[in-house]
């Protein structure tokens, strides 16, 4: 398939794959025409604050996210749910995936779909910034500092505070608690929120089982590293491996006239050089793969629910 590489990143396969189909179609699939009307069965979004550090200065300020909570949420008070943190790009803000607490952007709409249809399970969502509180569009320069610090303040600050108040797997907000749930947890990001995936792939994968990084690619080594350097990127991304064999998913996403193309099929291309990454198209054998959809631009509102609609049926072994 023209627009589809596949990858394997680690030769262990969870156990829960041997019940997962082959040869599945990944090429990314366009949500139906349906889900850009309201749900029958919608989740609800609330504002939820917490305090963080400033890494720089440890200077201690209040933050704010956002968490969808799927439809019977309040009703099922013995159910616990799989969790999922969406950083946003660049310039932009906590409130746009979601749409905040009083609009409901099409993301929104595509997970109330897809949980009414079963097509994945019921979860929560939760939608941070790594920019501080004084964000200005001038602050855009420093982002890539900014998500570099972020994964600390997300396994120090942000999963303890979220975790400890909704009803995820995790039995306790310790760092042991949180770590023993990873295979209910998934982190994604669109642009610079994928950029900050990369960077919780290499510094939090004891915490989180399921990536997700959308248009853009790793600055491990460098800003653009995906195309500035891709070997040494790829080799950065392997080094995790070597002392984590904890099973991971991967499905990394772009479009074909997506600026972030450039940057991130050199950084597959150099990752399938390496032997740590095998390419396989059955989902019971890999775990991580890449997918290009023709046409797709460098627009989070417009292609991240596509995205969203062919992925995230594949995380969490839910079929």
């Amino acid at each position: 398939m023209k627009h589809f590489i596949s990858l394997i990143v680690l030769a262990a396969c969870l156990t829960a794959c041997q019940e997962r189909p082959v040869n599945l179609d990944h090429s990314v699939k366009a949500i139906p025409a349906a889900y850009y009307e309201d749900a029958t069965e919608q989740g609800s979004v609330v504002k939820f604050t917490y305090k963080a550090h400033l890494y720089d200065t440890e200077e201690m300020i209040d933050k704010y996210c956002y968490v969808y909570l799927p439809y019977g949420y309040e009703e099922n008070a013995k159910q616990r749910y799989d969790i999922l943190y969406f950083m946003h790009g660049g310039g932009s803000t906590a409130e746009k995936f979601l749409g905040g607490n009083d609009s409901i952007s099409l993301n929104r709409k595509t997970l109330d779909h897809m949980i009414q249809e079963k097509l994945i399970k019921p979860m929560i969502v939760v939608t941070p910034s790594f920019y501080r509180n004084d964000f200005r569009e001038d602050s855009l320069p420093n982002a890539g500092d900014l998500v570099k610090m972020f994964p600390r303040e997300l396994t120090e600050e942000l999963m303890p505070a979220v975790e400890n108040s909704f009803r995820t797997f995790a039995k306790d907000t310790t760092p042991k608690g949180l770590m023993d749930a990873r295979a209910h947890r998934a982190f994604s990001g669109f642009s610079m929120g994928s950029v900050t995936t990369w960077w919780v792939f290499d510094k939090a994968l004891d915490y989180f089982q399921y990536f997700f990084p959308l248009s853009g690619d790793s600055w491990v080594v460098r800003q653009m590293g995906g195309s500035q350097a891709p070997e040494a990127t790829a080799e950065a991304l392997a080094a995790p491996l070597k002392e984590n064999r904890k099973p991971f998913f991967v499905f990394t996403m772009t479009g074909s006239e997506d600026m972030a193309e450039r940057s991130l099929s050199p950084q597959v291309e150099a990752m399938k050089q390496r032997e740590e990454f095998v390419m396989e198209d059955d989902f019971r054998k890999g775990n991580f793969y890449y997918s290009v959809l023709p046409d797709g631009k460098h627009e989070s509102s417009t292609f991240a629910p596509h995205y969203l609609y062919t992925a995230l049926p594949e995380f969490f072994y839910v079929k």
